[in-house]
């Protein structure tokens, strides 16, 4: 059921603040982070670092409902308000990611995410180097891909 709250939360959130008037870096965002999210956590599974349970509508050894829902949604939001100077990006990538390990700190309060061969300093430095990552692809669209 946690999965399920997390998907209806973050849409609500979404459609509260993203710009309807610019879809492509919501798109960018989006798809980029559920990307990055389903490989990421296709290796966590396979590598026996974490243990994900009660999935509602498994894709790739993770739920449908947390991969369409928060990752996507926080993806948007992320690329759709990225700064463009260097210095606040970094502030908008250590806030990201501190907000996605809170996330995932509730997922273990609720019992449906274990940590196996993990940590809470691993999954940030996870986080960090993934947001680094979506910060480059929205910034490259943005620019045009030169």
């Amino acid at each position: 059921m946690p999965w399920l709250i997390t998907f209806v939360i973050s849409w609500l959130v979404f459609l509260v603040l993203a710009d309807r008037r610019g879809y492509v870096p919501l798109l960018m965002g989006g798809v980029a982070a559920v990307v990055f999210q389903l490989f990421t956590d296709l290796l966590g599974h396979h590598l026996n670092l974490y243990q994900v349970s009660e999935l509602m509508l498994p894709i790739f050894e993770s739920s449908a409902f947390f991969t369409f829902g928060p990752v996507f949604t926080m993806g948007a939001l992320f690329g759709q308000y990225l700064p463009s100077t260097r210095l606040l990006q970094g502030l908008h990538i250590l806030a990201f990611s501190g907000l996605f390990l809170l996330e995932e700190h509730m997922y273990l309060l609720a019992g449906v995410l274990e940590y196996v061969h993990w940590s809470h300093t691993a999954s940030l430095l996870v986080d960090l180097l993934a947001f680094v990552s979506l910060a480059w692809v929205v910034e490259s669209q943005r620019l045009g891909w030169r």
